[in-house]
């Protein structure tokens, strides 16, 4: 009976230890299914073409890391639009390769499932995300997706574009590129994309790291957008300081998302996002593979 006992307690003692060991591995994963339980929009509409033709149209999708059937339909969904509306851009919003940012996979994540867009002469644009650079061959990825570097900045007629590499946000020389980069350039119209996000009411929530490295420099230089993936969701601020910031973290799978003080909409839903720069304001579109339409939001471009 002694030894009954024993092993009775010692099996008791392994089930509490292993419940614990759970728990804090699934914490968050419990915490974000109880606090993030916003799920799809309930009213969408048909993507229609732009009454004018866009000075410049970009194609932006973050997190596509996941190959399978959802990566392709988003992938389809893009190119469709750019048959009838081409874009000047494709921008990857980092975690282009899970789990580890193994650039032998990207064909499957990005060359496959976007080429009939890359086909239509649509420049390709990346940055990284926490998986790319898990392994160490950032580098690798950068050299595959044609960019010269973990920064850089792109322009398009009115448009300038900067990509940052939020995984070293420290970095001095990472600092004074985007703070030159901003005070030199006689763009009107100024996009910045990092993958973490300043803004965020999903299941990682914000980076406040970014938010108190970056977001003073958004604001000094007037960049009117922010765009960010790692969580799996969409979301669009509220204007903060001057800037629109907007999660675009869903172009392969999604997750729960939420609400906070600084949130206009948000929405857990496969899209990617359609941004349509004229001359005197932005026009920014949420759009499933199905080409349905869950957010439209003009930005003015301020005097």
């Amino acid at each position: 009976m002694a030894i009954v006992k024993r092993i009775v307690v010692v099996g008791l003692a392994v089930v509490l230890l292993g419940a614990v060991v759970v728990g804090l591995q699934y914490r968050r994963q419990i915490v974000s299914w109880l606090t993030h339980r916003k799920g799809g929009p309930t009213v969408t509409v048909a993507y229609e073409p732009y009454p004018q033709e866009p000075i410049v149209h970009l194609a932006v999708a973050g997190d596509t890391g996941d190959s399978g059937t959802k990566l392709d339909r988003t992938g389809r969904g893009v190119a469709e639009v750019g048959e009838g509306e081409p874009f000047d851009a494709l921008l990857l919003l980092g975690d282009n390769v899970y789990p580890s940012g193994d650039p032998d996979r990207l064909p499957a994540t990005v060359y496959e499932p976007f080429g009939a867009v890359l086909d239509q002469g649509t420049e390709l644009l990346a940055i990284l995300g926490t998986h790319d650079v898990s392994s160490g061959r950032w580098q690798e990825q950068m050299d595959d997706l044609g960019m010269e570097g973990r920064w850089w900045s792109r322009r398009f007629g009115p448009l300038l574009i900067v990509g940052l590499d939020s995984n070293d946000m420290e970095n001095r020389d990472q600092l004074e590129f985007l703070e030159q980069t901003l005070r030199t350039t006689d763009a009107p119209w100024k996009i910045v994309a990092l993958h973490h996000p300043p803004y965020s009411a999903g299941y990682q929530g914000s980076s406040l790291d970014a938010r108190e490295r970056f977001s003073p420099i958004f604001e000094q230089y007037d960049v009117q957008l922010v765009l960010s993936g790692h969580d799996h969701d969409y979301q669009r601020s509220k204007v903060i300081d001057g800037v629109t910031y907007v999660v675009s973290g869903a172009g392969s799978g999604t997750r729960g998302t939420g609400e906070d003080d600084f949130t206009a909409v948000s929405y857990s839903w496969l899209h990617f996002t359609d941004i349509a720069v004229f001359a005197d304001e932005m026009i920014l579109r949420s759009v499933s593979p199905e080409l349905r339409v869950a957010d439209e939001a003009r930005i003015p471009l301020e005097p």
